[in-house]
């Protein structure tokens, strides 16, 4: 029995692999079960890659809740969000804050149209209250 603490002689290294080519797999004439392996189209990340967030993502989140209590940020949310989709669409990446992006986005268009129709109310309201005045006051 020998010494298994000894030291061993290298081994010769083999011309080929431990494994044959996967030509030998393959019956000759026959395709490879999956078919050509493309790489990824432009853009696209492939299994096992780190999942990314958008640049802007949390940036239009807090646009449109802002928008709720200081107006001028609702339309920005707004274009914020239609920009950032009109990217996600593009290029074709999966970003896992998508739905920050869609939130912030619809508090953005909600909040713009409310404030709208309520500089639209001002205005239709002053209108009324300055032609009553001036009818009320003969002249």
């Amino acid at each position: 029995m020998s010494n298994p603490y000894e030291e061993q002689p290298p081994a010769q290294p083999s011309p080929q692999g431990p494994y044959p080519p996967s030509e030998q797999y393959q019956p000759a004439g026959q395709p490879t079960p999956y078919g050509p392996q493309s790489p990824m189209p432009y853009g696209q990340q492939p299994y096992g890659a780190a999942p990314q967030e958008h640049p802007q993502g949390t940036l239009i989140l807090i646009f449109g809740i802002l928008g709720i209590f200081i107006t001028i940020f609702a339309p920005i949310a707004w274009y914020m969000g239609n920009k950032a989709k009109k990217e996600i669409a593009a290029s074709g990446i999966h970003y896992t804050n998508e739905s920050n992006i869609s939130i912030g986005r619809m508090l953005g268009k909600i909040f713009t149209i409310i404030a709208l129709v309520s500089i639209a109310l001002t205005i239709i309201i002053t209108i009324i209250v300055v032609a009553v005045g001036v009818s009320q006051s003969g002249g």
